[in-house]
């Protein structure tokens, strides 16, 4: 790594060392059978309601009036203080305890996440029948269970980023009374899911809306990188407005959380073609009156948990 922070990897393009269609390795095994569009189009299907009791059906007729107002969805970057919530320190202690054949290590005497490898098997699913599922699987069950890491996590949401949000709500006028003594219910994804993605390799992650794997709109998506933009050139890049296709990076450093509205905005990562790891975590938080905690999309398993908390 260079002295400037920047991934140099020479003049010509490294030879890429994941030759396979898997970008990342991630500790989340979430399914979907078919589109959340064909879902809402089935007059049979479940949709998510608001649970203030109001009638918004005019509002929106295929979300029933669950969407975001438009100045929450928006991008946003959201700064944290990195020695108090210290996520990156508390998910290299973590990767380091876990099976080296399956997740992957740090070279020696460097742990630094932008050093750490995952074996090729658990990113080349053609070869290797059904060994990227075994390692998301693995991963997912060490996240779950990795209490150091958690407790940062929900101190890490609920002190900072429920608080900016409810202020935020505050601002815009969202809460019925816009008093700081009111409460509003939110329900965070606990664990968060964790992506490590390997280079130099071809594959990225394609364009598409968390509403096709069973997200609604009354939930905003909140991504956390751990490792440096600059050094992977890897960013999240998300469009202005649902069909848009206007794709712009994200920007998103070390130190920041950004939230954008992954359900109905298309977002997609590019390749990463350096031979350095990017590794960052994502979560969603869906605020009531929007939000439908009850709602399940017809064709979806294995959701996301949520924890309820009033803020």
């Amino acid at each position: 790594m260079n002295s400037d922070g920047k991934g140099n990897h020479g003049e010509h393009e490294l030879e890429l060392k994941y030759m396979t269609g898997i970008p990342t390795l991630r500790s989340a095994t979430h399914r979907v059978r078919f589109s959340a569009e064909k879902a809402l189009k089935n007059k049979n299907a479940p949709k998510p309601r608001r649970t203030d009791g109001d009638n918004y059906e005019k509002i929106n007729d295929e979300y029933n009036g669950t969407m975001l107002p438009d100045s929450i969805r928006k991008v946003e970057h959201v700064p944290y203080d990195m020695s108090k919530y210290n996520l990156m320190e508390e998910v290299i202690t973590m990767l380091k305890s876990l099976d080296e054949d399956v997740v992957g290590s740090f070279p020696e005497d460097k742990l630094q996440l932008e050093y750490f490898e995952v074996p090729q098997k658990s990113l080349t699913r053609k070869k290797q029948k059904g060994q990227c599922e075994k390692a998301q699987e693995y991963l997912s069950q060490a996240v779950a269970s990795c209490t150091p890491f958690l407790d940062k996590f929900d101190s890490f949401v609920t002190e900072v980023i429920l608080v900016h949000l409810k202020n935020r709500l505050i601002e815009e006028n969202i809460l019925k009374d816009g008093g700081e003594d009111d409460k509003v219910v939110m329900y965070y994804q606990r664990p968060p899911t964790i992506r490590i993605q390997c280079g130099p390799a071809r594959a990225s992650v394609k364009p598409h809306r968390d509403a096709d794997y069973g997200h609604q709109p009354g939930e905003l998506n909140y991504w956390v990188p751990l490792t440096n933009r600059h050094v992977t050139e890897v960013d999240l890049f998300v469009e202005s407005e649902e069909g848009k296709e206007d794709y712009a990076p994200i920007e998103s450093d070390l130190g920041f959380a950004t939230s954008f509205h992954g359900s109905n905005c298309s977002h997609y990562v590019n390749a990463n073609k350096t031979r350095f790891t990017r590794v960052s975590f994502d979560f969603r938080v869906g605020i009531e009156p929007f939000y439908d905690p009850c709602w399940e999309m017809i064709g979806t398993k294995d959701d996301h948990s949520r924890r309820k908390v009033l803020v």
